[in-house]
């Protein structure tokens, strides 16, 4: 255990420099921290740079991987929020070499090719919100990017604003001590550990010690108390949900148990014995049969939808291609219907496949139309009650079926206003693997959605010539027509550039960065007339990839 672990005193400056790129393991928890925790840290820093004394965060846990990045096994809460406020503190700032130096804190820019390198990164639905709204440059105080359903990104947005009021009220001077002390008198531990079971021991000595235990070790302690066990199956039992705790992380792990018992019992009351009466009350062969082949399964089921890898046979790029599709998405509903189907399918290639195009095509329709509070989440329920039979699941009455209402709702969304961030990335990488040749871009790709018409327009800007009307300007710019993939140098140059300039910039090397943006290059100018024919263009390739004008999709 103490092999292969290093511990540090070290400045928040020596964590996060040059060339450091942290980001969190796919089964952590989202942001959670809410103004009460980011206002307090803010606090105590404040008293310190008032102080000048130094202001210790405690320990930050790390795991090295073999491409040099680390995972943050402890710390993305502290993290991020001090990133959050880095990035006001950089964009409030006046004089250029100051915000070059508060900026190297949360980012190296790269070069065109490479592209910013990013201290830290969240994962795959918070991060890119992070780095558009907060992380770029000048992004901070813009506030032009729109959190999406997602909770997390809701904190995350109430702490940037809050921050952004409270640094506003302090001189330049303070604000210029403040992130002097954020950069050399913030001390922490950092802990480096070579490997993911190592990283996990240590977040659990130093969060659980004295605390009270996690939701998956008071269900773990229930069932193994409960099942008659002899002492040597109780401990093999135990050995084996450490080693699925150590694969999921902690948090990864109780959301799994939380799936896992709403699939057994529609509606479960929270605690141990609930989840026992849900579950293990409903398996086949008791404790002994749910903790040696079914969990099992879940886990690896649950490994598959987070990471859109897993084994379809000769059809695993397809599928694959689906599931990071899925992973796209604004909203988790189709986790728990696609972790009961992995768990329970034949092992068909081509039936995983048909549920995976079917479940997609679902999904993005009940992100775009079926948004009614209690309508979505019961839906996909009666998905999860079939998932297990693909016969009901895939027929053109089934459930993964689409009303020729709703598939009317779909078309006339796609060719209205996204306004949300997460929706705005999800629809425009999908549009990405059905232009000719595009590819499949999963929620890990660098892509960020381009502007043609920029949202805000100066006073000044040639693009009024062409956008006079605000209504107009209002009701396009946030439509497909008006979107392009750019890597996040590129878009950071595009900004608020003219029309001719962002061409020469979208095509500097002779071909796009991403397909969707190649038909652009035909344009001779950006109008209201070319982008309503370009989101018509654009609606009807997705109409024809989920089949709307049929019940159900053909494999």
């Amino acid at each position: 255990m103490t092999q292969g672990l290093r511990a540090q005193e070290s400045t928040l400056a020596d964590l996060l420099c040059n060339g450091i790129e942290m980001a969190m393991p796919p089964y952590q928890r989202s942001y959670s921290w809410e103004i009460s925790e980011a206002q307090a840290l803010l606090s105590d820093l404040h008293d310190a740079s008032e102080s000048g004394e130094s202001h210790f965060i405690g320990a930050i846990v790390l795991v090295r991987e073999a491409s040099g990045r680390f995972l943050i096994v402890d710390g993305q809460q502290r993290l991020t929020t001090l990133t959050i406020l880095l990035s006001v503190l950089r964009d409030t700032e006046t004089d250029q070499a100051r915000k070059d130096e508060i900026h190297a804190m949360i980012a190296d820019d790269g070069d065109d090719t490479t592209g910013p390198t990013w201290r830290i990164s969240l994962n795959h639905i918070d991060g890119p919100y992070l780095r558009e709204a907060i992380q770029t440059r000048g992004a901070a105080l813009r506030k032009d990017v729109e959190p999406n359903d997602s909770e997390s990104q809701r904190r995350m947005t109430r702490n940037l604003e809050n921050f952004i009021k409270t640094v506003r009220n302090m001189s330049p001077e303070a604000q210029r001590e403040l992130a002097e002390t954020i950069k050399n008198r913030i001390l922490l531990v950092k802990v480096v550990v070579e490997d993911w079971d190592g990283g996990y021991n240590v977040f659990r000595v130093l969060n659980t010690r004295g605390k009270a235990p996690n939701t998956h070790d008071i269900i773990k302690t229930d069932l193994l108390e409960n099942a008659h066990l002899t002492p040597e199956e109780a401990n093999a039992y135990s050995r084996e949900w450490s080693e699925h705790e150590s694969r999921l992380s902690g948090s990864g792990f109780d959301d799994l148990l939380n799936q896992i018992s709403t699939l057994y019992a529609r509606k479960t009351r929270k605690g141990a014995s609930e989840f026992r009466k849900a579950v293990i009350n409903r398996s086949i062969g008791g404790t002994r049969e749910f903790l040696s082949k079914e969990l099992p399964a879940y886990v690896d089921a649950y490994v598959t939808i987070s990471t859109g890898k897993g084994n379809f046979g000769n059809l695993t790029p397809q599928v694959t291609e689906c599931l990071n599709h899925l992973r796209l998405i604004d909203h988790q509903l189709w986790r728990a219907p696609a972790l009961k189907f992995l768990v329970n399918h034949n092992g068909s290639p081509e039936i995983a496949l048909s549920f995976f195009r079917s479940l997609e095509r679902f999904a993005y329709g009940a992100m775009m139309a079926i948004t009614e509070q209690r309508s979505r989440p019961r839906r996909y329920q009666k998905i999860a009650d079939n998932a297990d039979n693909p016969r009901v699941l895939l027929s053109d009455s089934g459930p993964l079926a689409l009303s020729r209402e709703e598939r009317r709702e779909i078309s006339n969304r796609l060719r209205s206003r996204f306004g949300a961030f997460a929706q705005r990335r999800a629809i425009a990488l999908r549009m990405n693997a059905e232009i000719a040749g595009g590819e499949a871009l999963g929620p890990d790709n660098g892509a960020t959605v381009e502007h043609v018409l920029p949202k805000n327009m100066p006073e000044e800007s040639p693009w009024r010539n062409a956008w006079p009307n605000q209504s107009v300007h209002r009701d396009l710019v946030d439509t497909i027509g008006n979107f392009a993939l750019l890597s996040q140098t590129t878009n950071q140059k595009a900004d608020n550039l003219s029309f001719e300039e962002k061409k020469s910039l979208y095509f500097a090397n002779g071909k796009p960065e991403y397909a969707l943006t190649s038909d652009i290059e035909d344009k001779v100018a950006w109008t209201p007339d070319v982008t309503r024919s370009r989101t018509e263009h654009l609606s009807k390739i997705m109409e024809n990839a989920w089949q709307l004008n049929q019940a159900m999709l053909d494999l």
